[in-house]
């Protein structure tokens, strides 16, 4: 993924893609690279959650 993205931001764009790729008059040829971003933008969003999680956890263990 070459832009740097927001967390909500990437989720968006998740959502758009997955709306897609339901949508059944999409054409079949073009799914297989819609997959591999939709992936890419779904193990973006888990290592955001990971970071924020250890954020919050560093926070908390500092009290």
């Amino acid at each position: 993924m070459a832009e740097k993205l927001t967390y909500k931001e990437a989720l968006e764009k998740l959502e758009a893609l997955v709306a897609t790729i339901e949508n059944p008059d999409h054409p079949l040829d073009t799914i297989q690279k819609e997959v591999e971003e939709a992936m890419k933008l779904v193990e973006y969003c888990k290592q955001c959650l990971a970071g924020t999680e250890k954020e919050l956890i560093d926070i908390i263990d500092k009290k």
